[in-house]
């Protein structure tokens, strides 16, 4: 029996609206859509393409808001996914905790990477 026609859905189980990537590792951009005939989904950030389920190397340049779009021939969806680059290096707690700023009258700083 054949899959009942659907339209396109992007949601947080395929497609979560937050993401997490760390600075200098491969990460993806994690949207995929529901329907049938199967959606294809493409991926922006301000008018530059972006590829969705390909592993790319990161920098801080990739944090931002990126415009998902998923469609097939009954329709299509949209979502805003908000991606946020953590940096890889930690001062002894966790990976992307903290990044050295330097002694500043005899006090050193730390400035926390969000």
């Amino acid at each position: 029996p054949a899959l009942p026609a659907v339209r396109p859905r992007l949601d947080d189980a395929g497609c979560p609206a937050e993401q997490n990537w760390t600075e200098g590792q491969e990460e993806t951009l994690r949207c995929r859509a529901r329907g049938n005939p199967r959606p294809q989904v493409s991926c922006a950030r301000d008018g530059r393409s972006f590829p969705a389920g390909i592993p790319q190397p990161i920098t801080r340049g990739h944090a931002g808001t990126y415009r998902c779009r998923a469609s097939n021939a009954l329709g299509e969806d949209e979502r805003s996914v908000t991606v946020r680059v953590h940096g890889e290096r930690g001062l002894g707690g966790p990976r992307g905790c903290c990044w050295p700023l330097g002694w500043v009258s005899g006090v050193f700083g730390l400035l926390e990477v969000l």
